[in-house]
Formats: structure tokens, C-alpha cells, sequence
């Protein structure tokens, strides 16, 4: 376990998480990479990949619905806290498994994942060796005010789990070259993003600049990179970035050339 890591998926419901595991797992497994696919949301009625460690082993929504007769939104939460219960057996799974990089589904709901105790439990105890793989929502992310609240979601991931952290527009495709260049130029220039606000009168221009001094306190800008499962667009930069960090980024180049 001591060279391995795990990549925490989070984002919200929608963004493409699961399918951005499955498809860096396709683009790992062509170049020889071990990448082993963790699935901890309960509410998951099928995956698109292959996962070793699957938490509906364990339970599910619809179990916890019946059982404890509630609703799709207390069973989700009353799952995101059994998975403390069940670190014990995530992490001797884990540890039974040889590979380069874990790479885990977390639940659709982003604040089941960054808000419950139980997340963090886990991310603390099942390895040293950990980091974020934040998605950020195209559709939101490509006008000013829409991106500030990702940061915003980026800056409470960055607080509750002081871990690297990998922020990535999802599904670039559906948005045209120039939208994409620019969110990427406001994610590496919060001055640049503070230009381009809406002239917001009375509480909202207050507000929207002072969550802007917030985030440039937090140091979050960021070498945002664009992914789109759907192309297979940006699976080596994500891959690069996350090698770079844990890994010293040695060994890609080695493996793209021998393919």
C-alpha cells in the first residue's frame, strides 16, 4: 500500500464521475496501468466499470429504505454514514489489492461525500496516500458567477480534506473551444475572473466580491484541466498531473512510447 494511492471522485450529482472512472480506467488499462475501480455509492443501480471493492456488498439505498423505512434521501445520508462502519473491510480490501492507482466512485449527492463525518473517517484511515479528483460542472462553470460557486465547492473540499487536489471541467465537449479556454484562464486568474463578473448591485455585488477575496486566499488558483469522457479527451493530463504528484511523473512517457 506504501506506492499506491486512492483518487477520490467528488462532484455533483450529474457530472460525470462514474464515467470519468470508467473511462481513465479504459485509458490506464491500454498504456498498462493498474487502475483499480472502488464503487462506495450505495444508490448506484449499475456502473459503467468493472469495481473490485463495491460497498453494495455491503448495502444498498433500496436495503436501508426498507429496513429503516425511509426515503431516498434519508437512506442515501444514513448510508454515507455506514460507510465508517464498514472501514474495517474497505480498507482490508484495499490493502489485499496490488496496483498503481485506486480509483473511487463516491455518491452522486456531492454533499454526502464533503459534509458527513463518516467521508472523512474513511479518506483519513484507508490510506496515507490520498488525493480529490474534483469535477466541476460544465453548464455552470461557463459564465462568471456560475464558476464562483465551483470554486466555492472546491474551497470547502479544500478545507475538509487538506489532500492534493485535482479540479476538472467534465464533459468539455458540450461546450464550445472558446468557453472552455476561458474557464481554464479563470480558474488560473481569479483578477482575470473578477474582471469578467456581472456589475452586481447591493447584496449580490457584495457578496460575489467578497467570496472572490476568500477564494484568492485560499491560493486556489489552479491548473484546471478540461475532460470529456465521451471523447476521451484530457485522460493523459488528468493521469499526468496525479502521477506527478504522487510518483515524481516518471514513468508515462516510458509507458506512451512503448505503445
Amino acid at each position: 500500500m506504501d506506492h499506491t494511492a486512492l483518487l477520490y471522485f467528488v462532484g455533483p450529482a450529474g457530472a460525470g464521475k462514474s464515467t470519468l472512472v470508467a473511462t481513465l480506467q479504459e485509458w490506464m488499462q491500454h498504456y498498462r496501468y493498474d487502475g483499480v475501480a472502488i464503487n462506495l455509492d450505495p444508490g448506484s443501480e449499475t456502473v459503467a466499470y468493472e469495481a473490485a471493492i463495491d460497498v453494495r456488498e455491503k448495502f444498498t439505498v433500496s436495503q436501508i429504505m426498507e429496513e429503516y423505512s425511509l426515503g431516498p434521501n434519508g437512506a442515501q445520508v444514513v448510508c454515507a454514514d455506514l460507510l465508517a462502519v464498514e472501514l474495517d473491510w474497505i480498507k482490508e480490501q484495499v490493502d489485499e489489492i496490488n496496483c498503481d492507482y485506486f480509483l473511487v466512485d463516491t455518491p452522486g449527492q456531492t454533499e454526502l461525500f464533503l459534509y458527513r463525518e463518516a467521508s472523512k473517517v474513511l479518506v483519513e484511515n484507508v490510506s496515507p496516500r490520498a488525493g480529490i479528483v474534483l469535477l466541476l460542472d460544465p453548464l455552470l462553470s461557463r459564465t462568471p458567477d456560475g464558476f464562483v460557486t465551483q470554486l466555492l465547492l472546491a474551497s470547502a473540499a479544500h478545507l475538509r480534506f487538506p489532500i492534493p487536489m485535482f479540479p476538472v471541467l467534465t464533459k468539455c465537449d458540450l461546450l464550445k473551444p472558446e468557453e472552455v479556454d476561458n474557464v481554464r484562464e479563470w480558474a488560473a486568474n481569479l483578477d482575470k475572473l473578477a474582471m469578467d463578473m456581472p456589475n452586481l448591485s447591493g447584496m449580490s455585488g457584495v457578496l460575489s466580491s467578497e467570496l472572490l477575496k476568500v477564494l484568492q486566499v485560499l491560493a486556489l488558483e489552479s491548473n484546471l484541466l478540461a475532460v470529456s469522457s465521451k471523447e476521451g479527451e484530457g485522460m493523459d493530463d488528468l493521469y499526468s498531473i496525479v502521477q506527478s504528484t504522487f510518483a515524481g511523473g516518471d514513468d508515462l512517457e516510458a509507458h506512451t512510447d512503448s505503445n
